[in-house]
């Protein structure tokens, strides 16, 4: 991943980032805390970026600074250090991370609506990272379905009540699979595990450092 590459995404994509965190993360101090220097620890850790593999969920539940804050707030409120376990411990570090629907801050996903502009919006993206095949794990059944609709494919049930479909658009190939919510709370905590075996399963199929051709389950 070239650093201008990485400049454009930070720069015209406001809810781009990628699933690295420093070790300090979330406490005072941490790199996350200040945009520049966290695009630095991006920029010296590329080598570790895997752009075929694609964490995205709804829309921004608050207003953020660009700079590839996305997914690291560290308020709590947000979660994000249980995500960050989530990622760590289901080996998918360095995957791509945005929210499909980035015009609308709002932590009510009962009030978003995407339409076929925000999946452009995601395709533009996916250009920019320049992969010929993309592994989407949807953290939001809105998100899953849009994508669905817009592909005009057909889903299958997999294992631990994952959903995934295949698509071809423009050049590149979709694998997409629906998972839980990253951040359940309350009465949906019972899925906090059920998302930690769903993405276990799916990295269980890391070879050579890229997730493998899940077609067998799709087809």
């Amino acid at each position: 991943m070239d650093v201008s590459t990485l400049k454009t995404l930070k720069d015209e994509y406001p809810t781009s980032s990628w699933a690295l965190w420093s070790s300090e993360f979330p406490n005072e101090g941490c790199v996350e805390e200040d945009p520049a220097e966290f695009f630095e620890f991006i920029n010296e850790n590329h080598d570790r970026l895997r752009p075929s593999v694609v964490l995205l969920s709804l829309n921004p539940s608050t207003k953020l600074p660009s700079d590839y804050q996305n997914f690291h707030s560290t308020e709590p409120k947000h979660r994000n250090d249980q995500f960050r376990d989530h990622v760590e411990a289901t080996e998918l570090e360095g995957a791509y991370m945005t929210d499909l629907v980035e015009r609308i801050v709002d932590a009510d996903s009962g009030n978003i609506d995407p339409i076929a502009d925000d999946v452009e919006n995601l395709f533009d993206q996916l250009d920019l990272l320049d992969q010929d095949t993309y592994y989407v794990l949807c953290f939001h059944e809105k998100v899953f379905q849009t994508l669905l609709e817009f592909c005009d494919s057909r889903q299958r049930e997999l294992e631990h009540d994952i959903r995934a479909f295949r698509a071809v658009h423009d050049g590149f190939q979709l694998e997409c699979y629906r998972v839980w919510f990253h951040a359940n709370w309350g009465a949906n905590r019972d899925k906090i595990y059920a998302l930690r075996e769903q993405l276990t399963f799916l990295s269980s199929q890391v070879i050579g450092g890229e997730i493998a051709d899940l077609s067998r389950w799709i087809d």
